[in-house]
């Protein structure tokens, strides 16, 4: 078997290697939930949109089959179906149903969301995971049965989702600057930017911008460590070791561009986007597990007499921790 061949091979057998059902089922509560979140609060976006001048209408993705944009109740109409879809795709039920529309509503939204002028890159990994969940079989579990591979392709294609954004924007950042990313001046001109625009329109100054500008000389170190985060994001999918730490950066990155310069990509920066590179249902299993043995449990009842007799601590009064899981 030649080189390429037994890649191939080994990328094939990891693309179909089985999973569980709960952690499917998992990842739909999760990141449904936090996509309808989103969607709440963020209600007075979709206000925003109908306000905005039709001249700075400029369509993309989807949303490319429009010739103006849509109607106030259009709008409207598909925040409260958006709503609705998200409550029920999150619980997992009618999913056959739901699953799709709710991912094609989300695609709908986004794409219509970023036709006004700015792309909005927060929006686009959270788009990706609901297209995969909406078109897989992530429904409600009944039963826990045996891992299968129509569980486990839609989980690596979210982890792949995931790396491959980061990738990209490494690559582009490299495109865009060249080797001046490594200097002082790009990342500083991107911080003090942020800063005078938050400042303009009344805003807090980004809490670290000040002192990192006050001290140029972490600027290149910083700029290579978020560039490293980018690049190095494929690892993650095949290094396990690699992928806690990888995961540690990359939320310590967005951390890092939150308090910087008010940039914070919540999806990825609480660590829902990354959700997709680990086993979940174990962390589940371990917070039950948990749960169950720090739950209070009563004691048998102790001898009635017990209670009369001078001296005796009366069997059973209060509780314990069970520790011995």
């Amino acid at each position: 078997m030649t080189p390429v061949r037994d890649l191939l091979r080994r990328l094939d057998d990891w693309l179909h290697e089985p999973a569980p059902h709960e952690r499917l089922a998992i990842l739909r509560v999760l990141i449904g939930g936090f996509v309808t979140v989103y969607l709440v609060v963020n209600a007075g976006e979709f206000n925003r949109v109908t306000r905005r001048d039709p001249a700075e209408f400029d369509p993309v993705g989807v949303a490319r089959v429009l010739s103006g944009p849509l109607p106030d109740t259009v709008v409207w109409g598909l925040f409260v179906g958006l709503l609705f879809a998200g409550v029920v795709f999150t619980a997992g039920v009618w999913f056959r149903l739901v699953g799709p529309l709710f991912a094609i509503g989300v695609l709908a939204w986004a794409s219509y969301h970023s036709s006004w002028g700015r792309l909005l890159h927060f929006e686009h990994l959270f788009t990706l995971h609901v297209l995969v969940l909406g078109f897989a079989p992530a429904g409600r579990v009944t039963e826990p049965g045996p891992a299968a591979i129509r569980y486990g392709w839609p989980v690596r294609l979210m982890a792949i989702a995931t790396v491959t954004t980061y990738f990209l924007t490494g690559l582009a950042k490299l495109r865009m600057t060249g080797l001046d990313w490594f200097g002082r001046d790009v990342l500083a001109d991107h911080i003090a930017y942020s800063t005078i625009r938050v400042e303009s329109i009344g805003g807090p100054t980004p809490p670290l911008s000040d002192w990192v500008l006050d001290r140029t000389w972490l600027i290149p170190p910083m700029a290579a460590a978020a560039l490293a985060v980018e690049l190095l994001a494929p690892l993650a999918l095949v290094l396990r070791r690699f992928r806690v730490a990888w995961a540690i950066a990359a939320i310590g990155f967005h951390a890092g561009t939150g308090l910087l310069m008010w940039v914070f990509f919540g999806y990825r920066g609480l660590g829902f986007g990354l959700l997709p590179l680990f086993a979940v249902e174990r962390g589940v299993a371990g917070l039950r597990h948990a749960t169950r043995t720090l739950r209070p449990t009563a004691k048998p009842p102790g001898d009635p007499g017990d209670a009369g007799r001078p001296g005796r601590r009366r069997r059973g009064s209060g509780a314990r921790l069970d520790l011995a899981g």
